[in-house]
């Protein structure tokens, strides 16, 4: 028993239910995931695959204390994600209630291009960029993508956020896990034509990246 939260701020953990995995070799092996269904997927790639899982730090290429000295890439990443589909593929469709308990679809943005964001309010490394988030919204260029953002949590956490842009609910993580998205934050790149233009881009760092990259027209 732990007496007032030590072990989980060792592990970075801002909620329960929440799991990861460690190796034999007391190596981090997959990222801090919340919810039971996430949970639930980390336990079923664990045990079918218990030794192949590779060494994630707390958030993409920082290092966490007393874990493994491997520094994943994005690829590295994603390769403990669900499947999605693969870049020039059509993009899953979405159809989720707002907070303005309208419905919207990932169609409504066809021809333009979107950064589809899976969030959670309540975990941490979400709350870590949600000002360097905000900030993108006040001052897009005319060449950004529009943001369209998938989150969990109650309807007054996604509230309290005070974002801009779109926030459509899914408490199941199910459209996240059909983008090949298996953690908060992450995010992908939907092009004019609804196909998918980039990879999922996984931890704080890589979704702003990928977010400003699409602000200057990189691809």
């Amino acid at each position: 028993m732990q007496e007032d939260w030590e072990i989980a701020h060792a592990f970075e953990v801002t909620g329960t239910p929440s799991a990861l995995v460690v190796q034999l070799d007391g190596t981090i092996g997959s990222p801090v995931v919340g919810g039971s269904e996430a949970i639930s997927a980390l336990l079923s790639r664990a045990v079918e695959e218990p030794f192949q899982l590779p060494v994630f730090p707390a958030a993409q290429g920082e290092p966490r204390p007393n874990c493994g000295k491997v520094h994943p890439t994005n690829h590295d990443v994603q390769q403990a994600m669900p499947a999605g589909p693969k870049v020039g593929k059509p993009a899953p469709s979405i159809k989720l209630p707002d907070l303005n308990g309208g419905t919207v679809e990932l169609g409504d943005f066809r021809g333009e291009k979107t950064l589809v964001l899976f969030w959670n309010p309540g975990y941490g490394f979400c709350q870590q960029m949600l000002p360097e988030l905000k900030e993108w919204e006040v001052s897009p260029p005319e060449e950004a993508a529009k943001l369209l953002v998938v989150s969990a949590g109650t309807e007054e956490a996604n509230e309290a956020m005070e974002l801009s842009s779109p926030v459509v609910l899914d408490q199941r993580f199910s459209i996240g896990r059909a983008f090949g998205a298996g953690v908060t934050p992450s995010a992908v790149l939907i092009d004019e034509e609804g196909k998918i233009s980039s990879e999922v881009a996984v931890g704080a760092q890589a979704v702003l990246a990928l977010a400003k990259a699409e602000k200057t027209g990189a691809s």
